[in-house]
């Protein structure tokens, strides 16, 4: 007995220490000791990555003493989702060390930095539904301040926007767990699973996770956010910290646990325009960080799907579960490994060599699903998971999916021709470690898919005959079509002079375009169906901008309250 409780409480201080060394550095970083929390960043990770492998699946430990009742614990998912995160803050840390070091602004960042990182973990971490939210919230204002940290009018309202759908998020999100505690008579998260959802409480978890990982309409964040946030910072909000909002759906909306077939076709339909809006968002982007961000909001989408797909009944929702996590996984790795070679190429100041041209290619060909890439995994899992469904969601396999690859694919190939006009500053400081977390961040990208037992079995599904031609063909349209767009719609053209300064990657481009190009080419950019979609596009993009007006946003966070404040009384 007394060998059981002291395993206990062995366990229960590896996981105060996962959320405990990270706060304690965060107070230190306005000490005298700053320079010394600087030098250890990356060691506030260390309990993080250590936990997974240390603690047993499962456990639960009480802390009575934190916020009304605290639990902790870490099952299968949270794991693996404590692992993936620590990774991220880790390469991060040691990037932010030698980006942020040494400047005037190094105290505000540091304490956001490693406040959100104790946020991030927490909400992993918690088992009670007032500790998920108090790290939710701690990680998502602590964000805030990485986005306005330059403090240069973009930034601030980028950081403005962010705020605001935050607000409105935690808004939403306290009161959907006001709502569940009402309905369970318990705090804890796992007593959720099995009781019946009002669609009051299901729109309300829906906008409150939904801010966080970009849902639409709830996306107006995204791409400013991550192009003015610190690189670092910006892989680690796209890697790490987005996935907050995945896992509070799977902790409050638990699948196969949890049907609910109409709410299902809504996460279905909403996450199947963002997949192709954020491209659209992406296309018209000229910073390599706002087309990151128009990426993420179009692969939060494919993640939504696949959510909303496990909702449609227990047995999808059995399936669907591990499918979502290796997408998860997939999508975090190559987005921050995307997030760390823009770090790399603004440190140089150079334009591409041949080698990073290739190793920005494999998280860039990951997310498009090129086969003998992780996306080739997380998108055969997907298909797999379609085909145990009933009535018309095969399609989404055999129609959808390959429209979200192509797409995906031009907006890959435009983040890499956007690098190649060098956004560098030539700030030589940490470049050489800057190459190295570029480097093991590609590596993981690479390689963790193939060697994880989960995704063992989608892994060598991706290599078969017809699965790999279905992985294949989308991306060669979708380089076309990119070269076509490139052509006709970019408006950019490069003069002979700019391709000398160029790599060979956009003499390909040029020289393809060249060769697409026909006697009859200046009517079809007049009366091509682009060109139509096109102009329907510029309305989108007047219509978003009007909506993410002070006054609009100001208004509908107002709308907002009155009608909580109305529900509640």
């Amino acid at each position: 007995m007394i060998t059981a409780d002291l395993q206990t409480m062995v366990y229960a201080s590896i996981l105060a220490l996962v959320t405990g060394i990270p706060l304690i550095l965060a107070i230190f970083s306005c000490t005298p000791f700053q320079k010394e929390v600087i030098r250890l960043l990356p060691l506030a990770t260390v309990p993080a990555l250590l936990a997974p492998f240390i603690v047993p699946v499962d456990l639960v430990v009480e802390v009575p003493w934190f916020f009304m009742g605290g639990r902790m614990g870490l099952d299968q998912t949270g794991r693996i989702l404590l692992s993936l995160s620590a990774l991220i803050w880790f390469l991060a840390s040691f990037s932010s060390r030698s980006l942020i070091a040494n400047t005037t602004e190094q105290t505000r960042f540091f304490v956001f930095f490693l406040t959100a990182m104790t946020g991030n973990f927490g909400l992993i971490l918690a088992s009670g539904m007032l500790g998920y939210y108090l790290f939710f919230a701690l990680m998502s204002f602590a964000a805030y301040g990485l986005v306005v940290h330059e403090a240069t009018g973009k930034a601030l309202q980028a950081g403005r926007v962010y705020l605001t759908l935050v607000m409105i998020g935690e808004v939403a999100l306290f009161t959907a767990l006001l709502l569940l505690v009402h309905n369970t008579g318990s705090l804890a998260i796992e007593d959720i699973g099995g009781i019946t959802y009002q669609p009051l409480t299901l729109a309300l978890v829906f906008i409150g996770f939904g801010v966080k990982i970009g849902a639409l309409p709830l996306h107006g964040w995204m791409t400013s956010a991550y192009q003015e946030t610190p690189i670092p910072a910006a892989a680690v909000l796209a890697g790490a910290m987005v996935n907050a909002g995945i896992l509070g759906w799977m902790r409050f909306l638990p699948l196969g646990q949890t049907s609910y077939p109409t709410a299902a076709v809504l996460f279905i339909t909403v996450g199947a325009l963002a997949a192709l809006y954020g491209v659209f968002i992406g296309l018209q982007c000229k910073e390599p960080g706002a087309i990151l961000g128009g990426s993420s909001i179009s692969q939060m989408g494919l993640i939504t799907v696949i959510f909303g797909l496990g909702l449609l009944n227990h047995k999808a929702g059995f399936h669907a579960a591990p499918v979502l996590v290796i997408y998860v996984v997939h999508h975090s790795l190559a987005k921050s490994s995307l997030f760390f070679g823009y770090d790399l190429i603004k440190r140089q100041g150079k334009t591409l060599s041949h080698l990073q041209i290739a190793a920005i290619l494999l998280p860039a060909s990951g997310l498009a699903g090129l086969p003998f890439t992780s996306g080739a995994i997380a998108k055969t899992a997907f298909k797999d998971l379609t085909v145990t469904l009933d009535g018309p969601w095969y399609g989404l396999s055999t129609f959808f999916l390959p429209i979200a690859a192509i797409a995906t694919t031009m907006l890959m190939f435009h983040f890499i021709r956007i690098l190649t006009y060098g956004n560098g500053t030539g700030n030589p400081v940490g470049r050489k470690e800057s190459r190295t977390i570029f480097t093991a961040s590609v590596i993981a990208t690479g390689t963790i898919l193939w060697v994880w037992p989960a995704a063992r079995g989608s892994a060598i599904h991706s290599l078969a005959g017809m699965n790999f031609f279905q992985s294949l063909w989308p991306v060669i349209a979708g380089f076309l079509l990119y070269l076509i767009w490139s052509r006709t719609l970019s408006g950019k053209k490069v003069s002979p002079d700019d391709r000398k300064k160029n790599t060979h990657f956009d003499l390909i481009l040029h020289t393809a375009a060249r060769v697409l190009k026909k006697k009859e080419w200046p009517k079809l950019q007049q009366d091509t169906l682009f060109t139509y979609l096109y102009r329907i596009g510029l309305q989108l993009r007047r219509s978003e901008k009007i909506m993410g007006r002070w006054k609009m946003i100001g208004l509908s966070y107002l709308a907002l309250c009155l009608c909580l404040l109305f529900l509640l009384l």
